[in-house]
């Protein structure tokens, strides 16, 4: 085969040319003589321009970790070793208390492989994954039949205050409830509609609610929360003094 048969044309018209890297010819026409001090001084600063490009990189992707890392056991009071968050705190609803919107707020531990719940009641706009200001209820939950003789009883009661809210109580019930009847002293019953949430935080609804800041003996003071199903049938209940009512 004729060798020149498998020439580039173009290497006929232009023949190629030996190449080498002259990095001092390309600073010497950009006016930068890198010799003595100012070599180093010209290293130093490709140094930090590489520097401030990596940083520029890796801190936001820092930052953004740290904001959905962060919040994790902020709300469990009481150091408990083996608690650690399932899901992030969500918003579970909104409203209005006295001219003063609210938001209910809420996610799901595990405890020593027990299922609970963090929640707190927060003034509208705060941030979820941020410490409430506020009070707020942890604790476990299992669900169970009304009638059973021992354990919790597919629901759970908390009350506190926040900065700027009513006092409140709120708590998860089991999902079967559309309904939660909050039982006073005095014999009022007060109904509260239940709301869903992310199928993540498992079979279970929440509820929420202004009552008032009263000691146990008040007639004011809730002794008794009921769940019931949208036929009215009881499907949780825990007693909150026991002296005073029962499930």
């Amino acid at each position: 085969m004729n060798a020149r048969a498998t020439e580039d044309p173009l290497d006929r018209l232009a023949p190629p040319e030996e190449f080498s890297n002259d990095w001092a010819d390309v600073l010497d026409r950009a006016g930068v003589h890198e010799s003595g001090a100012a070599a180093l001084a010209w290293r130093r600063r490709k140094w930090l321009l590489v520097a401030a490009i990596v940083a520029a990189v890796v801190v936001p992707v820092a930052a953004a970790a740290l904001a959905v890392t962060n919040w994790d056991g902020w709300w469990s009071s009481g150091g408990l070793v083996h608690s650690r968050a399932v899901t992030e705190p969500v918003v579970v609803q909104t409203g209005t208390w006295d001219g003063k919107r609210w938001q209910l707020v809420a996610y799901r531990e595990s405890v020593s492989n027990l299922d609970g719940y963090c929640y707190s009641v927060m003034p509208f706009g705060s941030s979820a994954t941020a410490r409430p200001a506020g009070g707020h209820m942890c604790g476990g939950f299992i669900s169970r039949p009304p009638d059973a003789p021992a354990g919790p009883a597919g629901i759970n009661y908390g009350a506190t205050k926040s900065p700027g809210l009513p006092y409140w109580a709120a708590g998860p019930v089991v999902d079967t409830a559309t309904e939660v009847a909050l039982y006073f002293r005095d014999g009022d019953v007060l109904r509260l509609p239940t709301y869903p949430v992310p199928e993540s935080f498992g079979h279970v609804r929440f509820y929420a609610t202004p009552v008032p800041e009263v000691p146990q003996s008040s007639g004011r003071a809730a002794v008794k929360v009921v769940g019931l199903d949208e036929r009215g049938t009881v499907v949780a209940c825990a007693a909150l003094d026991p002296a005073s009512a029962s499930c």
